[in-house]
């Protein structure tokens, strides 16, 4: 013993060894980790299903499609029972002509098909109800393609009613109707007037409507695509 102290022993314990805990042990931490690991694959699925909802529900419009109808010449029914008939197919033109004689006529063109053989098919609708009904269509023809790619047709105006909405499309295989892929697109050019389009399908009678001329020296243009 020095200067009246006792010497004291330096007593140091061991230190404590550290555990590292597995990142499932703490969840409060992992949980960051555990989204910058998993967010990726997380997106990944459910932009799956988007896709797949959307491809679903693609489908099930496209399905529903009503092609433009088309009745045959001998179920046309025009207004007052005055049958039309179509004359000199051969020319590239189609001229309907009442009974009655009437010489006040407008042209309807139908442009965007391809020179052939193959028949351009159109027809006039006069109420929403009967819009694509092969039933009730005001007037129906089929009209050959001229070389520059114009389908013709003249009607006469006082067989128009005050509104009305066009049809047509291009039958290019012959088989008196409008093809469609496997997805329920149309295959072949179609197009109505007012230059509607659907985006699932068909216009409404209400975007394909328009008004009658007042006179035929405007033709009525219908694009095909």
């Amino acid at each position: 013993m020095e200067n009246g102290f006792e010497s004291q022993t330096e007593v140091t314990s061991d230190p404590i060894e550290e555990v590292e805990l597995e990142p499932s042990w703490n969840a409060w931490q992992s949980l960051p980790e555990r989204w910058q690991q998993n967010h990726g694959s997380l997106l990944m699925v459910f932009a799956t299903l988007v896709f797949l909802t959307g491809i679903g529900v693609l489908t099930y419009r496209q399905n529903q499609f009503r092609p433009p109808a088309f009745p045959d010449a001998s179920s046309i029914d025009p207004p007052n029972n005055e049958q039309l008939t179509a004359l000199d197919l051969a020319s590239g033109e189609v001229a309907l002509q009442a009974a009655n004689g009437s010489t006040d006529q407008i042209m309807i063109r139908v442009i965007g098909a391809i020179p052939g053989d193959a028949l351009v098919w159109l027809a006039i609708y006069n109420a929403e109800t009967s819009f694509n009904d092969p039933e009730n269509a005001l007037v129906a023809a089929q009209v050959p393609v001229q070389p520059n790619g114009v389908a013709a047709c003249t009607i006469p105006i006082d067989q128009l009613p005050t509104r009305f909405a066009i049809a047509a499309f291009h039958d290019t295989d012959n088989d008196g109707a409008l093809s469609r892929n496997q997805f329920g697109i149309p295959a072949e050019r179609y197009g109505f007037s007012n230059d509607a389009r659907g985006k699932f399908g068909p216009p409404a009678f209400d975007d394909a409507v328009i008004d009658r001329p007042a006179n035929g020296e405007t033709p009525i243009e219908i694009q095909i695509y």
